[in-house]
């Protein structure tokens, strides 16, 4: 069996990471962000192409962030599973 101190870590980390994606404020940046990005890439111009190179980076970016707390909160519950199995 896994160490039980590391899955009560995974389980606490994934607690917290759900309390993050649940978080209004948070929820409002991403959606703010994501909205931002995607605005100022489909904006601009065919002569513009290093700009939305930087844009798509950027949404890539937060796309990446939030994944990784969707991450961290599966772990969570997948240690939550191993420990009371």
């Amino acid at each position: 069996m896994e160490n039980e101190g590391k899955l009560r870590q995974d389980i606490d980390r994934g607690e917290k990471a759900q309390a993050l994606l649940r978080n209004e404020i948070l929820i409002e940046t991403f959606d703010f962000l994501e909205k931002q990005y995607h605005d100022a890439w489909e904006n601009s111009s065919v002569d513009q192409a290093e700009a939305r190179e930087k844009v798509f980076m950027m949404l890539q970016n937060l796309h990446t962030v939030k994944q990784h707390i969707e991450s961290v909160v599966m772990t969570g519950k997948l240690a939550n599973d191993r420990l009371t199995n």
